[in-house]
Order: C-alpha cells, then sequence, then structure tokens
C-alpha cells in the first residue's frame, strides 16, 4: 500500500471499498493458498497455475481500460507520473510482497528467521509463480538478487499517497471486530506498526495504538516465534503442522461461513475501472475487543496473564531457593 503507483491502480479499481475490501483480500488469500499448497498446485492444470493465468490475464484487462480512459480523460490517469498501469515493475514488486518482504521483514520482525535452503525453496516457488504470471523472473533467479530487488523498489518507490492512506485505513477497517477472530481496530494498527515500522507507519497515518495492544502483539510473536522453532526442531511434527495449517485455513477462509462460504473466486474483471469509482476512507472503530468472547485481542489477553503467573511463580520459586541457599551458607 506504500507504492503510489500500484496504489493508484487499485484505487480506481474500487476493489478496496470499504464495503468490498475484506473479500478483495479474501481473494487474495485464495490465490496464495492455491499457489502454495503443493508442487502438483503450480504445475499445468493445477489450481495455483490456472489462477496465477487468470490473474494475468486480469491484469492485462485492467491495464488496457485505464488506458483506454486515461485517452478519454487525461485527468483520470496520468501515465507521466505513474507509468503504465500494472507494469513488469509493480508485479515484480507484487511478487515480492508475498516473498521477500516475508522473508526478511515480516518473519524476523516476529522473531522467525528461514533457513537457506527454505529460502531458497520458498523463492523459487513465487519465482514460478510469477513466470506464469508473465512477470520477468531474471531478477528473481536467486535469493540474492530477490533481496535485491526487494531492497531497492523500497528504497525507490516507498513513497504513499494519499490513496494509499485510504487504502491502509480500510483493510484495517474491513477486518477489525470481524470474525473468526475479531481483532480490534487498535490491535490490527499495532500489529501494522510492528511489523511495517514506524516510519512507513506514520507515512501511512496508521494511528500509534495503546501499550496494551503492542503488548499484545508481542505476545503474539512470543508465541508464534516459539511454536515455530519447537515444530521445527521436530521434523514430523512440522510436517504435521504445515499439512494442518494448510486445510485449516482453507477451511476457515474458504469453505467457512465467515469466509467465501465455498465459492471458488474465478478472478474475473468484477472490480472495474470507471470515471465514477472512487475508493472513499471507511470509518474504524476504535478501542480493544477484550470484552468479545474468541476475539484476538482476548485470547493475547489471556495468554499474557498466563505468562505473568508462570514469571511471577518462577521468580518465586528461585527466590525461594536463594533465601535457603543463604540459610545454609550462613
Amino acid at each position: 500500500m506504500a507504492a503510489a503507483r500500484i496504489v493508484e491502480t487499485l484505487a480506481r479499481t474500487g476493489g478496496f471499498a470499504p464495503r468490498v475490501s475484506r473479500n478483495r483480500m479474501l481473494e487474495t488469500t485464495q490465490f496464495v493458498l492455491q499457489v502454495t499448497n503443493s508442487l502438483e498446485s503450480v504445475q499445468p492444470g493445477g489450481d495455483g497455475h490456472v489462477s496465477a493465468i487468470r490473474v494475468r490475464l486480469l491484469h492485462s484487462m485492467v491495464r488496457n481500460k485505464i488506458l483506454a480512459m486515461a485517452k478519454e480523460r487525461d485527468d483520470y490517469y496520468s501515465v507521466e507520473e505513474f507509468g503504465t498501469p500494472i507494469n513488469d515493475l509493480d508485479s515484480i514488486g507484487t511478487i515480492s510482497t508475498f516473498s521477500a518482504q516475508l522473508i526478511w521483514i515480516a518473519l524476523p520482525a516476529q522473531g522467525i528467521y528461514m533457513r537457506e535452503n527454505e529460502i531458497e525453496d520458498y523463492v523459487a516457488l513465487w519465482r514460478l509463480v510469477a513466470y506464469h504470471m508473465g512477470t520477468p523472473t531474471d531478477v528473481l533467479e536467486t535469493p540474492a538478487s530477490t533481496k535485491a530487488i526487494m531492497e531497492s523498489i523500497l528504497d525507490a518507490d516507498l513513497k504513499p499517497s494519499n490513496s494509499s492512506k485510504v487504502l491502509a485505513a480500510n483493510i484495517i477497517q474491513a477486518l477489525a471486530d470481524k470474525a473468526p477472530t475479531y481483532p480490534s481496530a487498535d490491535y490490527l494498527r499495532a500489529q501494522a506498526r510492528w511489523l511495517n515500522g514506524s516510519r512507513l507507519s506514520d507515512a501511512l497515518e496508521i494511528p500509534k495504538s495503546s501499550y496494551l495492544s503492542v503488548t499484545l502483539v508481542l505476545v503474539q510473536c512470543i508465541v508464534i516465534c516459539a511454536s515455530s522453532y519447537i515444530y521445527r526442531s521436530i521434523p514430523i511434527l512440522d510436517r504435521w503442522k504445515v499439512e494442518y495449517m494448510r486445510r485449516r485455513l482453507f477451511h476457515v477462509l474458504m469453505e467457512g461461513k465467515h469466509g467465501m462460504k465455498g465459492e471458488r473466486i474465478k478472478f474475473e474483471l468484477q472490480y472495474i475501472p470507471g470515471f465514477n469509482t472512487v475508493t472513499e476512507q471507511g470509518e474504524v472503530a476504535r478501542g480493544l475487543s477484550i470484552g468479545k468472547a474468541g476475539s484476538r485481542d482476548m485470547r493475547n489477553l489471556i495468554i499474557l496473564g498466563v505468562l505473568i503467573i508462570i514469571l511471577g511463580c518462577m521468580l518465586y520459586f528461585w527466590y525461594k531457593v536463594a533465601l535457603m541457599a543463604l540459610h545454609w551458607i550462613r
């Protein structure tokens, strides 16, 4: 959302308007789940391969539509300022969002560092997805080149516009207090600032959250980090977890009543650019969802309480041990 050129295209499709942005993100989630599901899924004829081709065609239709409209009205879209919509650099940046930024930014922010072979495999997967989508792959040949192009794009294109701020706010609104985890807007803002850093978050005008929300995000990172390393240290358990999470995420987000309800998106042109299509910012509720049963805030608060109790018990135990040792020395 921080790259103004990409955001200007997204804003003109209306796909991140308040009432549809949650579904738009679920569609993207479906795509990610499909291309990462299995090797067969990204081979010709697999669900991931088919979706990648459809997204490629969808991008070409949006590109042609916006360029045609720009010829009709000069003030609709400036090719000189923003470049050709969904151009090669934009596409590389999008692939980078799902691959390089996850490897070298999002996961390390949670204390998780991938192994070299895992990085090579993951980069190779998204290089194949990029190939299916017609995205240049020469800059994605190795982990080093993939990281380099990510850093170059972040340095050159990380210039949030007003549209960037609107879309960022709408994403938070779309997820706030929504099933299945009911995260509060304050918690989501804390999470966004944690993963993206203060500099980018300030540029996107993402408000600072309460200290409690920041603490709850820290608790979540600790739990995710600890569980990831524990599972990874036991190969058979790690494989089970990966397969379980794939099935679970697909069931909850794609087939569950709080997700796509079993409807598979075919990535057709449903968010059509138009002269009157404007992505406006919605209102975001403030405050925590501590009182909402099953909310992510409540879950992390309970975990925080348990950790405090455990820490207190440990401190008390070692305090008693120290007293006994001093008594024995005397």
